[in-house]
């Protein structure tokens, strides 16, 4: 498995709930008045939130199982060969709950705005949310690096390598989607430019 539900339970209460609750202070978008009301038979987990939630979670779970496979692969070992105690699989999960937290961290950033870029909006213009992904990446270096958190989640120190790749790939979902908000904003200048 490339997580255990302890570590799964430490993302979900030790780095998820602080951003969550930054991002429902984030003000609203400066062009929210000038769209139409939702529809009153609109769901919660419309079309267009779940697609997102597909497209961002996609990337997300296709990053941090690659690391997962690329690092036990390329240690030589075959993989019958793994166990809970064996190093490369305990650094190998580390990896993909150190990505999770990462590429979280991004994904809250991407997630402010619906439409309008977050360079726009100002990547510190949330200092709760900033610190709530720092707890977040600190909490992830120390279950790492702690001997005693090491032993609760069976985790192994990183390198700055496998930080540096951790960090490159957690920036994917804000890059995806922030050239998803880029084919929106140009969609919707095109509508309204045509002749009606």
């Amino acid at each position: 498995m490339p997580i255990s539900a302890v570590q799964i339970l430490a993302i979900d209460l030790g780095s998820d709930v602080l951003p969550a609750l930054a991002l429902g202070a984030e003000p609203p978008e400066p062009d929210v008045m000038n769209r139409p009301p939702r529809s009153r038979r609109e769901r919660l987990f419309s079309a267009a939130v779940v697609g997102r939630i597909l497209f961002l979670g996609g990337i997300q779970a296709v990053c941090v199982t690659g690391v997962f496979f690329w690092h036990v692969g390329s240690s030589g070992i075959p993989f019958d060969d793994f166990t809970e105690d064996t190093l490369v699989y305990q650094e190998a999960i580390t990896m993909v709950q150190a990505g999770i937290v990462l590429s979280q961290f991004f994904n809250a950033l991407a997630v402010r705005t619906d439409r309008q870029s977050i360079l726009k909006v100002g990547l510190l213009s949330n200092p709760a949310l900033l610190a709530a992904g720092g707890f977040g990446v600190a909490l992830m270096a120390a279950i790492s690096y702690l001997p005693a958190l090491q032993a609760v989640f069976n985790t192994a120190p990183l390198d700055p390598t496998d930080w540096a790749v951790l960090a490159g790939l957690g920036t994917l979902p804000l890059i995806s989607d922030e050239a998803r908000k880029a084919w929106l904003r140009r969609r919707a200048a095109r509508r309204e430019g045509a002749p009606r």
